[in-house]
């Protein structure tokens, strides 16, 4: 019995020595902060963008164009232009409460424009012609909880896994360019997640650009820079 407490000991004094070594060598993992900024493409919010623009073009938004002299109104219903996106622009924060598990969240945006169209005939001609009418848009604002999970920290390489669940704010608009013309928004909150399967840093044991994949609100592919303090 004696004996075995004595290993015991032994081991013990061994597992602890081998700890202060490593922490005196691996500083990077003193830092508790971190902060980062990222660009993603294919983030939730900008699939249900595309979907909800297919389905509105479809179903409906009858309007009231404001019209120049000797022109009639050719149909109801809006044309949309190609959109221009913004990509996914992410800011995080995580406090590392241990050298595995990080707490934190995300906030996110990311948005859409498109020009607005209607068919006209000039009844004096009888010729038709699209003319731009106003502009509709697409706001999406997120805030997403999340725990970033560190399985594997070197001095200048880390890989990582991050998952979380919140909330976005989707913004939609549409608005004439003259006066009294349609002038429609309307905010939905949604419940959304982000899952990043995969994420690589590299760089200095404080600043490191990185690389996940996964999905949600980050995107399926984002990139950016992270700082540690």
């Amino acid at each position: 019995m004696g004996n075995i407490k004595k290993l015991l000991f032994v081991f013990v004094a061994l597992m602890l020595a081998t700890t202060t070594v490593h922490a005196q060598t691996h500083k990077y993992y003193d830092t508790k902060h971190e902060v980062g900024v990222s660009v993603g493409v294919g983030a939730n919010t900008e699939i249900i963008g595309v979907i909800g623009d297919a389905v509105e073009i479809v179903t409906a938004n009858v309007v009231l164009p404001i019209l120049t002299g000797g022109y009639s109104l050719e149909s109801q219903k809006y044309i949309y232009g190609d959109a221009s996106y913004y990509p996914t622009v992410a800011v995080e924060y995580y406090y590392h409460v241990n050298r595995v598990i990080g707490l934190g969240g995300i906030m996110a945006y990311n948005g859409m424009s498109r020009d607005m169209f209607v068919t006209v005939k000039d009844n004096n001609t009888g010729t038709r012609s699209t003319q731009k009418t106003g502009v509709a848009k697409r706001h999406n604002f997120s805030i997403i909880p999340t725990a970033k999970f560190d399985w594997l920290r070197k001095k200048n390489f880390g890989m990582y896994s991050k998952l979380g669940v919140g909330v976005s704010f989707l913004n939609e608009s549409q608005k004439d360019d003259a006066a009294g013309g349609t002038d429609y928004s309307n905010t939905d909150a949604v419940v959304n997640f982000q899952c990043s399967l995969l994420g690589i840093e590299v760089g200095s044991q404080r600043l490191r650009g990185f690389v996940e994949a996964g999905i949600g609100e980050r995107g399926i592919f984002s990139a950016g820079l992270q700082y540690k303090f």
